[in-house]
Parts: C-alpha cells; sequence; structure tokens
C-alpha cells in the first residue's frame, strides 16, 4: 500500500516544479520588460533635456553673431566663401559655437550651434540654427568703366577707358561680370548723397577714407579719396581727382583744368544742371577695378530686414 502511495505523489512534485519554473519565468520577463520601459522612458527624458540645452545654446550663440553683424564684423568677409568664428565657449557637458560667413555678394549666413550631453547614459544633443540675413545696397556693382545716365560718354583720343583682362583676385570680384567700357543706366533712385558726410576739399589735405560728398560743382583743389565721392549735382573737374573706389554724380562730369583718375568705376546721372553728357577730357584715366568698387559699395550696404530669417533646425 505504501509503495503505491510513493508512486502517485511523485509526479505531482514534477508538476509543481514545473509550474514554479513557469511563474519564475513569466514573473522575470515582465520586471526585464518594466526596467527596459523605465530605462526607455528614462534616456527619452534625458534625450529631450540634452535636446532643449542644446537649442539654448545655439540661439544664444547666434545672438553673438547678430551682435557682431550689427557692429559691421561682416565688411570683413571680402568675399563669397569667406567665414569669421565670432565666439566659442566651451563647458562641462555642453558647448557653443557661433560664425558668421558670407554666401554671395549680398548675403550672410549666421549661424549658431550647441552641442550638450546629459546624464550617464551618453546622450549628446546637437542643435544648428542658421539665419540667412539679406544684405542691402542701393547701388549695384557697375557693368561699365564709366556710365552715363542717358548717353554714353564722350571720351577724348587723348583720355584712357581701360578694362583689363580680370586675374586673381578680380576674377572673383566681376563674379561673372561682362564688363564694358562705357555703358549707360539711370542713376540709382535709392542712393542719396546727401545723407554721407561732406568733406570740403579746401581743408583736406590727407587721403580721405569711407563715403563722402563733396559741395559741387567745382573741384578747386586736388582731392584724392578712397571709398565713395558722391555729388549731388554736376561735378567740373578743375583740380586733380584721384578716386579708388566709385565716383558717382547725379549731374554730369566734366573736365574743367584738371585731371580725373579713377580705379574702379566712374556713374554720372547726367541730371544736373544743364551740363548734359559727362566727358572725359585729355589726360583722363579710368580703369575698371571690380574688386575696389565692391569695397567702397560697402560703405553704403546695410543689413537687410529680420522677417527674412530662417527657422530652428535640429541634427
Amino acid at each position: 500500500m505504501s509503495v503505491i502511495t510513493s508512486c502517485a505523489t511523485h509526479p505531482r512534485r514534477g508538476i509543481a516544479l514545473l509550474l514554479a519554473t513557469v511563474m519564475t519565468t513569466v514573473v522575470g520577463i515582465a520586471l526585464l520588460v518594466m526596467w527596459r520601459g523605465v530605462g526607455d522612458n528614462r534616456r527619452t527624458s534625458v534625450a529631450e533635456s540634452a535636446t532643449r540645452r542644446a537649442a539654448a545654446l545655439a540661439e544664444s550663440a547666434q545672438v553673438a553673431v547678430f551682435f557682431a553683424a550689427d557692429s559691421g564684423a561682416w565688411r570683413a568677409l571680402s568675399v563669397p566663401g569667406s567665414s569669421q568664428r565670432i565666439a566659442i565657449v566651451t563647458a562641462r557637458r555642453e558647448s557653443r559655437a557661433s560664425d558668421l560667413a558670407r554666401t554671395g555678394w549680398l548675403t550672410l549666413l549666421a549661424r549658431g550651434t550647441g552641442t550638450a550631453s546629459a546624464g550617464r547614459v551618453g546622450i549628446v544633443a546637437r542643435a544648428d540654427r542658421r539665419t540667412l540675413i539679406p544684405l542691402t545696397a542701393p547701388i549695384t556693382l557697375p557693368h561699365a568703366a564709366v556710365t552715363g545716365g542717358a548717353l554714353s560718354w564722350l571720351v577724348d583720343s587723348a583720355a584712357v577707358v581701360d578694362v583689363p583682362m580680370p586675374s586673381g583676385r578680380e576674377r572673383i570680384c566681376r563674379a561673372g561680370l561682362t564688363v564694358a567700357p562705357t555703358g549707360v543706366a539711370a542713376f540709382p533712385p535709392a542712393f542719396q548723397p546727401l545723407l554721407l558726410p561732406m568733406v570740403d576739399p579746401d581743408t583736406v589735405r590727407d587721403t580721405v577714407r569711407g563715403a563722402v560728398r563733396i559741395v559741387g560743382p567745382l573741384l578747386s583743389r586736388p582731392l584724392q579719396v578712397i571709398g565713395i565721392l558722391a555729388l549731388d549735382s554736376d561735378l567740373l573737374i578743375g583740380a586733380d581727382l584721384h578716386v579708388s573706389g566709385v565716383l558717382i554724380t547725379r549731374g554730369s562730369v566734366r573736365p574743367s583744368g584738371g585731371h580725373l583718375a579713377v580705379t574702379g568705376a566712374v556713374l554720372a546721372g547726367d541730371a544736373g544742371g544743364g551740363g548734359g553728357q559727362s566727358r572725359l577730357g585729355v589726360g583722363d584715366h579710368v580703369r575698371y577695378d571690380a574688386c575696389a568698387a565692391r569695397r567702397a559699395l560697402e560703405l553704403v550696404t546695410t543689413l537687410g530686414p529680420s522677417a527674412t530669417w530662417t527657422r530652428l533646425s535640429f541634427y
């Protein structure tokens, strides 16, 4: 009788052991799933925190670019493709950098980059905020060495209008422009010579640098200008005038005893005091130089409106 009882209880122990093993496995899997879920949630939370921090760093870095651009730092970017590192800040677990680049002759790219890491799970987020800033200029780069408002200039046989073949930096400055010795174009309506500071040639002995104007129409003393020289009237060249940049008059340019030498370009509106067509006289010399003209025109170039700025993007 005892033998029969022993044989009956042995299978029951096996079933109980099997059930215990299954329950243990199920509980283990459930705990593993819960652990992984908690871990995933924690990683997601850490990732979101790092991303927010990186975005904030990128925005604060871009502020430095805007301040630098407003202060005129972009003028050091001489050709498209050039860039300038405005600031870089590195701290524990996070860093930020700000750059200003020139994407074209009339466009800038302000860039703020923020990188942040958070937690022990190795989360790293990077935000790259880019803003395209247009530059507005009231004068476009002249396509001719001398430009008249209604008719091409009258050029004396003893005067020289030189348009050399572009090479080196000049090739970049022209950027594919087809340049002629003389041309015709309307006076730029957005350009206001009266807004420029005035220079009196009678009191100037050194070279004038910048964008300036003189009270016309007669230049009675020699003058040298690097930049822009502008008049709101005719210009009578009564003394030697040397300009490296752009000479621009709302009226006409005419010889009157002095000599004109320009490296860059000359624009005349021929709409002054009845002088009519602009002329180059004996000994006058104009040499087209796109680089000199671009440097001069940037003196009256300003930053465009912020409404055209791009949105924040993440990488």
